[in-house]
Parts: C-alpha cells; structure tokens; sequence
C-alpha cells in the first residue's frame, strides 16, 4: 500500500476540510482499503460505505442506480 498522504497533499484534495478531518478521512479510507486487501470487506461495501466528511472522491450511489436494479 502506498505511504498516507502527507498535510499538503490531504489539503489539495480536501481543501474544503480542516486539518484533523482531512487526516481523518484518510485514515477512515486507508481503514477500508486494508479490510479489502484482508478480504474482510468487497469494493461493493466500501462504495456504499459513508465516509465521515464530504468526499467528491468517494463514489455515491444515486437513487436512480437503486430503482434500476429492482
């Protein structure tokens, strides 16, 4: 796995986030990350997963997606 990102790069990506939910993100998305590698959770899951912060990096599903797979 890649290092984290480092204070100027979470600030570039999230430049609407203070410092700590920056690094907070981070370490919610690394979480995740590692429990893909370990099996433990599918690309499905984290994709409906809800980070704790607005992230526009992070796939939303959209409503329509729910009535179109009914």
């Amino acid at each position: 796995m890649q290092p984290p990102l480092n204070d100027e790069e979470l600030a570039r990506l999230y430049p609407h986030l203070t410092p700590t939910e920056r690094i907070e993100l981070e370490v919610w998305h690394r979480s995740w990350i590692t429990k893909m590698f370990m099996g433990e959770a599918t690309q499905e899951e984290y994709d409906a997963a809800i980070p704790p912060y607005p992230d526009p990096h992070h796939p939303e599903k959209e409503e329509d997606e729910d009535e179109e797979e009914e």
